[in-house]
């Protein structure tokens, strides 16, 4: 069974409109790896949340259903794991939807590369989240979380055959 978006804009095709809304029935394209979009929701969620980085990334303070969570696990998600960090359009139709989702993605990887590329790889957590920099790193990614959170609502695409 596909799986349908009502009201969100969405054509099946390459390009999508965001504009759109109010259109009943529309179907959403299919993504290829639709858990790894989930993951990334997971991760963007907690680079959006400078009290949660505080709490859990530097001191180590868990909510009961997290066993471990660090820094490094959604860099490394962005710059290793998938096509986001070197060039986000590559990860349209496996994890992205559109264009408007990669560039919000581009515009965090930018944010997060301009804080390494001005103190390095090897400072500890708290430090990163204490520059200036910082900010926008949280600023991006609030705004591309809203933004694929919005593509989500009415539940996760199908994977492809």
């Amino acid at each position: 069974m596909k799986q349908r978006w009502f009201g969100l804009g969405y054509e099946p095709s390459a390009t999508h409109n965001r504009q759109g809304a109010g259109q009943d029935d529309i179907e959403m394209p299919r993504l290829k790896y639709p858990e790894m979009r989930m993951e990334l929701l997971g991760y963007l969620r907690k680079f959006k949340d400078l009290n949660y980085q505080m709490k859990v990334w530097v001191n180590h303070d868990f909510p009961a259903d997290v066993q471990y969570d660090h820094l490094d696990w959604a860099i490394h998600f962005i710059f290793d794991d998938t096509d986001l960090g070197s060039d986000a359009r590559m990860a349209i139709g496996e994890i992205l939807l559109d264009g408007q989702e990669a560039a919000l993605m581009g515009q965090l990887v930018d944010a997060i590369n301009a804080v390494f590329e001005a103190y390095g790889t090897d400072m500890p957590d708290s430090f990163y989240m204490q520059v200036g920099e910082w900010t926008r790193v949280v600023a991006c990614a609030e705004r591309a979380f809203d933004c694929l959170e919005e593509s989500n609502a009415a539940g996760c695409p199908e994977p492809l055959d």
